[in-house]
């Protein structure tokens, strides 16, 4: 299926441009608010000045992956752990607009994308061609709202709440409506800060306008996926304020048609581990980190181990 990156571009200038407006009247009411009945904004030096706190609490985030080679395995091929084969050498990219409404408080936009690199991939035991359901895609836009970390004495669990917009072209297909992320991390209190430790989980729900496709066309009829469950335990050490070794391990489960709001569920994707090295530059402060990592699924073999490379930016 061909993709129209213009369309997905153009949507999601429009919700970027749509999270800046309601940025800036938040930021406009905040500061009519504090003023006296009888004053208003008007000159440039007051104007500015709200415009400044706005950019100065607005940020800009990208996040790139590439998933290279396998330890085992055909040159210009890596292992897909979300087709469960192999493909072709892949990035991902991850892009989000947070504007921190106070210390505790933020919301923003976000947009993922995935391009794949080289010829489709052939299954060397079977012979058949692997060509990637969506070679270039863009996934649904995001709206996301980061709520206050909860403090305990074991540690602190933080919280992402998202709206999930049927932006791409498999959604709409599929008829989707809508999506609802819950997003949770739980950093436990360590006696150094050098060792970080803790859990990640993410509930997401997918609502479609039918859960279950009829049988037509001689197709038996398909329960399509509306519930995801994943977490797992990372850990990370911070050698000092320039390297760091961080690793996690992921499981996930699923429910598909009439399961959902059920108590019974799928095993999703293979069980996976991962461990990476970063560099944290001080001199570029729009570079977060650099690192290299290599993932492979808990259920071991070396065609299924893979390497790649990351980095992170912030404006």
């Amino acid at each position: 299926m061909k993709i129209k990156k213009s369309n997905f571009v153009s949507q999601f200038l429009i919700i970027i441009l749509a999270g800046l407006v309601l940025s800036f009247m938040l930021q406009f009411a905040q500061a009519q608010s504090t003023l006296p009945l009888n004053q208003t904004i008007e000159t440039d030096v007051e104007y500015s000045s709200w415009t400044d706190r706005i950019l100065k609490r607005t940020t800009l985030n990208y996040y790139h992956q590439l998933l290279g080679p396998t330890l085992a395995g055909t040159g210009g091929e890596t292992y897909n752990v979300f087709q469960e084969s192999r493909s072709p050498y892949q990035s991902f990219h991850a892009a989000n607009i947070r504007y921190q409404l106070s210390n505790e408080w933020a919301f923003g936009v976000s947009l993922a994308a995935v391009n794949a690199y080289g010829d489709t991939v052939t299954n060397q035991q079977t012979g058949i061609k692997n060509d990637m359901p969506v070679r270039d895609e863009f996934f649904n836009a995001r709206v996301f709202i980061a709520t206050p970390g909860l403090k305990t004495r074991p540690g602190t669990l933080f919280t992402t709440l998202s709206y999930e917009a049927p932006t791409s072209v498999f959604s709409r297909t599929n008829g989707m409506q809508y999506g609802a992320v819950l997003a949770q991390s739980f950093a436990f209190n360590l006696p150094t800060y050098k060792l970080t430790a803790g859990l990640m989980w993410q509930y997401y729900r997918m609502v479609y306008g039918q859960n279950i496709v009829p049988p037509r066309n001689g197709y038996a009829s398909l329960a399509r996926q509306t519930v995801i469950v994943s977490g797992g335990p990372y850990i990370g050490y911070r050698v000092n304020d320039r390297w760091g070794v961080n690793s996690s391990l992921t499981f996930d489960w699923d429910q598909r048609g009439n399961q959902t709001a059920s108590g019974s569920f799928n095993n999703n994707l293979p069980d996976r581990a991962r461990l990476g090295v970063s560099y944290y530059p001080s001199k570029i402060k729009q570079i977060a980190n650099v690192g290299l990592f290599t993932q492979t699924l808990i259920k071991y073999s070396p065609d299924t181990q893979a390497f790649g490379g990351e980095f992170a930016l912030k404006f």
